[in-house]
């Protein structure tokens, strides 16, 4: 019995070799070889080029760079040389000012926006970097909707127009009591964190469509609820939140991965599998891309190194805690520690862990490394044709963070001190 154990692993352990091998001769290999256009930044720059942190970016048609330094508050225009245009904002709470920017969305004609929270509206610039004029977020979406961590902005292909990724659950719920503490309305309408929105910023107020409402995980909902009396009590406040952040997703749960492509239609990963979906601008489904890879079975083994892996990062984060903000949440360590070591696990690791478009309409879908976690592997890049390509090898380079004209892509570099660099190169034709 115990040989035809050995026979039955090793014949599994041959196949799957196989057809890891099959799979991996099956992409064509493509080099980082992109000539530089130019790079700012780093320890000796001017002033508008001394970045506090890597942040959001983008062309415009003309290929002029924008760049959102949030701690700076402001951004900073470049032209197709790298030489300064100008600068846009600073702090302070009039119009044009800057008090908690969380993005930047570029359109092809120069003009940009900004979403501020603490103005809760988006910032309209002209092309001239002048402001035009604020669009507000309407009472039905909620005070919070402008906050940073529930945002994920695309812009789509009309100037005024923006795709939006809707917030986490656990958010929509710790706000939802929040709100009407500080004077908000609960916030009925609009799409979670599994669902994309237009948003059209023509108007004084924001008016949102939904476009697509991507596969969710289907899970019985959480039977406790925060309430304003849990918020005044630290212990159950803290057993609270912690439940519902581990109620909210499993280990290797499939994140929607997405963007807006060129002609407004939508490419986005919602499972474990290896499928990126596409929509047209009206939400009607358009095609799927798909490649020999598969999402790898979670083992016992996988548990334990995840769940390891976790604590430990956890506990580096807490090693970097404030002791004062520790002394006002005392049972928070112990609470989080017991939600990573008793939160479920999705049954299989997905393959797809980003997908990006360029601007002429490829895309570029990231897959999964060698370890489940690792979310840095092979980059598939497939034609505006919705052809394959070819693939950089794990390593070779990154998704550009932003696509412009004639082929320029911007890069952040940090150096040995973290000091943060811009670097524009330029693709080739084919990976336009």
């Amino acid at each position: 019995m115990k040989r035809h154990g050995h026979l039955v692993a090793a014949a599994v352990g041959t196949v799957l070799a196989a057809v890891s091998s099959q799979a991996q001769a099956q992409d064509r290999p493509l080099t980082p070889d992109f000539p530089e256009v130019y790079r700012v930044g780093g320890l000796a720059a001017e002033d508008w080029a001394q970045f506090t942190s890597p942040g959001a970016m983008g062309f415009d048609g003309s290929g002029n760079l924008y760049i959102l330094d949030e701690a700076a508050f402001q951004v900073i225009v470049l032209d197709t040389s790298g030489e300064l245009v100008r600068t846009v904002g600073r702090k302070g709470e009039g119009p044009g000012e800057f008090q908690r920017p969380g993005d930047l969305v570029v359109w092809r004609d120069g003009t940009f926006a900004v979403p501020d929270a603490g103005h809760n509206a988006f910032q309209i610039f002209g092309t001239d970097g002048a402001l035009e004029h604020f669009v507000r977020m309407s009472a039905e979406q909620s005070p919070f909707a402008m906050d940073p961590a529930g945002l994920s902005l695309r812009p789509g292909p009309r100037t005024g127009e923006v795709y939006r990724q809707g917030q986490p659950d656990v958010l929509g719920q710790v706000f939802g009591v929040l709100g009407p503490l500080l004077g908000g309305e609960v916030s009925t309408s609009g799409v979670d964190h599994r669902g994309l929105e237009r948003l059209e910023l023509g108007g004084e107020v924001v008016v949102a469509e939904p476009v697509v409402e991507a596969w969710q995980l289907p899970r019985e909902k959480s039977t406790g609820e925060l309430t304003l009396n849990d918020l005044a009590n630290e212990s159950r406040a803290t057993d609270a939140i912690v439940g519902m952040m581990t109620d909210a997703t499993m280990y290797f749960e499939p994140d929607l991965h997405w963007d807006a492509l060129p002609d407004g239609s939508i490419a986005f990963s919602d499972s474990s599998a290896y499928q990126v979906k596409l929509v047209a601008a009206d939400g009607s489904p358009s095609g799927m891309l798909r490649r020999p890879h598969e999402p790898e079975p979670v083992t016992g083994q996988i548990r334990s190194r995840m769940i390891e892996r976790a604590l430990r990062d956890f506990e580096g984060q807490l090693d970097g805690t404030d002791e004062e903000d520790l002394a006002r949440a005392p049972n928070l360590p112990d609470a989080f520690r017991e939600g990573l070591e008793s939160r479920e696990f999705f049954h299989e690791v997905p393959v797809v862990r980003q997908v990006r478009a360029g601007w002429s309409g490829t895309l570029w879908v990231q897959r999964r490394g060698d370890e489940p976690w690792d979310d840095d592997g092979p980059i598939d890049v497939f034609g505006a044709d919705r052809e394959y390509v070819g693939t950089f090898p794990a390593g070779a380079t990154e998704i550009p963070p932003a696509f412009g004209p004639d082929g320029l892509v911007a890069f952040w570099e940090l150096d040995e001190l973290d000091v943060p660099s811009i670097v524009v190169k330029r693709l080739p034709e084919a990976l336009r």
